[in-house]
C-alpha cells in the first residue's frame, strides 16, 4: 500500500470509528507531525462543519502544534472529539508504524468455502448456497446441512452405475462432506476430493484426494474404502486417519488415529494407531513408518497451527494456504525454527506478530506476504 493511500485509509477509518487503540495513537502522532494535513483538509471540505466548541478545542490543540492550518486542526479535533477527546489529555506513545500498516492492510483467516462440481460439469458454490437440497442425480440427493456440511443421501434403491462429483476448497477454505455410505471427510484448504455419488453395485469405495483431508470411514467389511493420492493408495475397512498429500510437500503423510490401514506405494505397510506412513515423492516411493505427532497432524482440524521446530518454508506454506497469500522472500532464513500453537481464527497480522519473536520480519502487501530483510 502506498503511503498516501495508507494515510487516506487511516483518516477514513477514523471517521467510521473503526481503529483500535494502537491505531488511534498512530493517528495522533501523524496529526502532530502534520503528515495528515492534506487528508484531513479533504475530509474537512467534504464532510465536516466546525462549531464554537470545536474552536475552543482548536485553541487548546495549538499548544500541541502551532502551525496547523485552522481548517485542518478543526477537522482533526472534531474527529478526536468523537473519541472523547482522548488525545488532548494523553502523551503520545511510541508506535510501530510497520505493525499498524500491516493491520490496515490485513488478511482475514479462512473459513467454510468450497465448490461442488457435478458430473455434468456444472458448479455449485457451497460458500454461497442456502441450506437444504442442492441437487438430485443418479438416485442421490445432495444437500447442505444447517452446520454447513455437504450431505449425500441415497433416495432410490435401484440406482444405476454411480457418477462422480468433486468437492474443492480454495486457499483459505475448509469444508466437510458426508458421503452416501456414512463416511465423513474434512477437507483442509487448497484440497479436492473426487468421489462416486453412491457406492451401490461397486466392489470398493474408492475416492481420489489432492491436498489434505481427515477421514472417519464408516465400517463395511465387505466393501473396502480406498483413498488414492497418486503417490500411494490407502485401504481401510473402517477407521480414522489423516492424509497430507499437498503437491508442494516433499512427502505424502498418512497418520492413523484409530483402527488399521494398509498403505500401498512401492511396498506395502500396515499402520497401527499413532503411526505415520511417509512416502517420498522424488525417491523410490517406499513406505516408511514412524511414530506420529498426533497433536501436530490434527492441529488444522482443531483450529490451530502447531509448529514444532518447523522451518520458515514449512510455516509459510501453511500460512499461504490458509490466508490465501503468495509468499515473497526478500531474505531466506532456512535456519529459523518455530514452535508453539497459534489459533487459525485470527488475522494474519496477529500470526505474524507471534512469529516475529523468532527474529524474522514480515510485511503484508495486498495478497503478498513478504519475508523481509
Amino acid at each position: 500500500m502506498e503511503e498516501s493511500d495508507f494515510y487516506e485509509t487511516l483518516v477514513q477509518r477514523y471517521l467510521k470509528k473503526q481503529l483500535n487503540d494502537q491505531e488511534l495513537e498512530l493517528f495522533a502522532e501523524l496529526v502532530k507531525t502534520g503528515e495528515l494535513d492534506d487528508h484531513l483538509l479533504m475530509a474537512w471540505n467534504e464532510d465536516l462543519e466546525i462549531t464554537e466548541e470545536d474552536e475552543l478545542d482548536f485553541n487548546r490543540a495549538q499548544k500541541v502544534r502551532f502551525l496547523w492550518p485552522k481548517a485542518v486542526a478543526a477537522a482533526a479535533i472534531l474527529v478526536m472529539l468523537s473519541f472523547g477527546g482522548y488525545f488532548y489529555f494523553q502523551k503520545y506513545a511510541a508506535v510501530n508504524t510497520n505493525d499498524l500498516r500491516a493491520s490496515l492492510n490485513d488478511v482475514d483467516p479462512g473459513g467454510n468455502k468450497a465448490t461442488l462440481t457435478l458430473a455434468d460439469g456444472s458448479k455449485i458454490s457451497l460458500t454461497d448456497a442456502d441450506n437444504g437440497e442442492l441437487a438430485k442425480q443418479s438416485g442421490v440427493r445432495i444437500s447442505k446441512s444447517k452446520n454447513g456440511e455437504l450431505v449425500y443421501s441415497v433416495i432410490a434403491s435401484d440406482t444405476k452405475q454411480p457418477v462422480f462429483n468433486t468437492i474443492s476448497t480454495p486457499r483459505g477454505g475448509v469444508y466437510q462432506v458426508n458421503l452416501p455410505d456414512g463416511t465423513r471427510v474434512w477437507l483442509n484448504a487448497a484440497s479436492s476430493l473426487r468421489f462416486p455419488t453412491t457406492f451401490t453395485q461397486l466392489k470398493e469405495r474408492k475416492v481420489e484426494l489432492e491436498g489434505e483431508a481427515y477421514f472417519e470411514v464408516a465400517k463395511n467389511k465387505k466393501l473396502p474404502f480406498i483413498v488414492s493420492t497418486g503417490a500411494q493408495q490407502v485401504q481401510v475397512l473402517g477407521t480414522h486417519f489423516n492424509i497430507n498429500s499437498y503437491q508442494d510437500e516433499e512427502e505424502v503423510k498418512t497418520t492413523l488415529l484409530e483402527g488399521s490401514v494398509k498403505v500401498f506405494a512401492a511396498n506395502m505397510m500396515v499402520l497401527k494407531p499413532g503411526e505415520q506412513a511417509n512416502v517420498t515423492k522424488n525417491g523410490a516411493g517406499n513406505v516408511k513408518v514412524s511414530q506420529a505427532n498426533i497433536e501436530q497432524v490434527m492441529a488444522w482440524k482443531n483450529g490451530f497451527f502447531h509448529f514444532e521446530k518447523d522451518n520458515l518454508h514449512a510455516v509459510m506454506r501453511q500460512l499461504s494456504r490458509w490466508y490465501d497469500v503468495d509468499i515473497v522472500y526478500e531474505v531466506d532464513r532456512p535456519d529459523d525454527e518455530f514452535m508453539g500453537d497459534i489459533p487459525r481464527g485470527i488475522k494474519l497480522s496477529e500470526v505474524l506478530k507471534m512469529l516475529s519473536f523468532e527474529g524474522t520480519q514480515f510485511k503484508i502487501d495486498g495478497h503478498k506476504l513478504i519475508v523481509k530483510k
